[in-house]
């Protein structure tokens, strides 16, 4: 038995893994010696080969896992951290009413799934009166067949799997160690995709506290944030943004920027480029100042091959217009459309962060007021290339700001990171961080 009392249920009921002709399918028909579960447990291989997080593994496990073995019905379930809980992962052939109150169970409850992870041993259920006298508590099950079996990943129990079939189909268990089989391929992959989404927790958990929680209120203008990472969560990205109050409580600074590598390394570059920033401002008005220390405290870190682009902005607020200054440090210069909705580009590129011990940073002068919008963005959005034609994005974000009709920050930012994603099909090569100044 699953760990989940069955309820008849119609054949239609149990979803099919796989269309005729899918390479990942299992042949039809019924079994017809060794040739013939190979191929059935390939068909299993390959499709956890493809599967990343518990929950893809978990949706393999109930259809192309219960394809392979015949079973009419199927569950999954991983074992909590604590090794008390079980929690069902997936489940087809089931009553919603079963699924939904067995969705969790002890490991001590009198049930199949949290047996066989006890004992480390398949549990095998051959019919009603079996049932009854080893589960008293269970409801019948129409006489069918049920089999649970411990998964196993780096030498322990990771959770269960369990398959059940009509009564007439009992043969199924006649090769027992072909479903202990499937059950060890679901068991080792269950532990790396377990693996793998514990480190996307823990990539996202990092990259929030690399980015502001929420930016702060600056007089007469809307600033909306928005900030995409790599389609591999598991990576932290090494684009940045920040916004925060300079010492003299009267102007703003605002930075945006990409620093060299991914994951820990970039984690760490972006902490000290945040700090940097922030402590400089304190000491110094200029934003070239502050790229100058920034940059002394990247050479000074030692550690190789680390660098970054950054655009550093003084923000000063003054009744029905705020002025802009600006510092670029290689990083791509921002867009700024005018009351006429002209679009153009503000500022000079000057030398990126951590290259150079003397380098060039130039301060542009420029001012908000209402019918102006500044747009800053990371290489991410303008690298993108479109699936069908292989072109980059280029343009694609002045283009939009130019026609754009958005009247406020959020739905402006919106329809330019909209706007590429579409571009690209959904796709991501690198980070993305966008920052969009509006007048209020």
């Amino acid at each position: 038995m699953s760990g989940l009392p069955t309820q008849p249920a119609p054949a239609t009921a149990y979803p099919s893994a796989t269309a005729p002709g899918d390479p990942g399918a299992a042949p039809p028909g019924n079994p017809t010696g060794a040739a013939d579960r190979l191929a059935r447990l390939q068909a299993v291989t390959a499709r956890l080969a493809r599967a990343q997080t518990v929950a893809e593994v978990a949706r393999v496990a109930v259809t192309t896992g219960a394809s392979a073995v015949r079973a009419e019905a199927a569950m999954i379930a991983s074992l909590s951290p604590d090794r008390r809980i079980l929690h069902v992962q997936d489940a087809v052939g089931y009553g919603a009413a079963v699924v939904s109150r067995y969705s969790s169970f002890g490991l001590d409850d009198p049930l199949p799934a949290a047996e066989a992870v006890r004992t480390g041993e398949p549990v095998v259920i051959t019919d009603d009166e079996d049932l009854a006298a080893r589960y008293p508590e269970l409801p019948s099950t129409d006489n069918r067949v049920h089999v649970a079996l411990p998964l196993f990943g780096h030498g322990q129990t990771v959770g269960a799997l369990g398959f059940s079939w009509p009564n007439g189909e009992a043969a199924a268990l006649t090769d027992q160690s072909f479903l202990e089989t499937v059950a060890q391929q679901v068991g080792s992959t269950l532990e790396r995709a377990r693996l793998y989404d514990t480190s996307i927790e823990t990539a996202q958990t990092l990259q929030r506290t690399l980015l502001p929680a929420q930016l702060p209120t600056v007089p007469g203008l809307r600033i909306a944030a928005r900030y995409q990472p790599l389609d591999d969560g598991a990576v932290v990205g090494g684009d940045f943004y920040d916004v925060f109050r300079r010492g003299d409580q009267h102007t703003y600074g605002l930075s945006i920027g990409d620093v060299s590598g991914k994951g820990v390394e970039a984690a760490s570059l972006t902490a000290l480029a945040r700090h940097t920033i922030r402590a400089a401002s304190r000491r110094s008005g200029s934003p070239s100042s502050v790229l100058a220390e920034l940059n002394d405290a990247v050479l000074a870190d030692e550690r190789q091959d680390r660098y970054m682009t950054v655009a550093h902005l003084v923000l000063r607020p003054e009744q029905m217009v705020t002025h802009v200054t600006l510092s670029l440090g290689g990083h791509p210069l921002p867009l700024l459309r005018t009351a006429d909705r002209a679009v153009r580009p503000v500022g000079r590129p000057g030398t990126a962060v951590g290259l150079l011990e003397r380098g060039q940073w130039h301060e542009d002068h420029l001012s908000l007021a209402t019918g102006n919008v500044l747009v800053l963005y990371t290489d991410g959005l303008t690298d993108v290339r479109s699936p069908e034609t292989g072109e980059m994005a280029g343009d694609l974000i002045a283009d939009v700001l130019a026609t754009s009709d958005a009247t406020d920050a959020e739905a402006l930012a919106d329809e330019l990171l909209g706007a590429v994603l579409s571009f690209a099909g959904g796709a991501r090569r690198d980070d993305m961080a966008l920052l969009v100044l509006y007048p209020a």
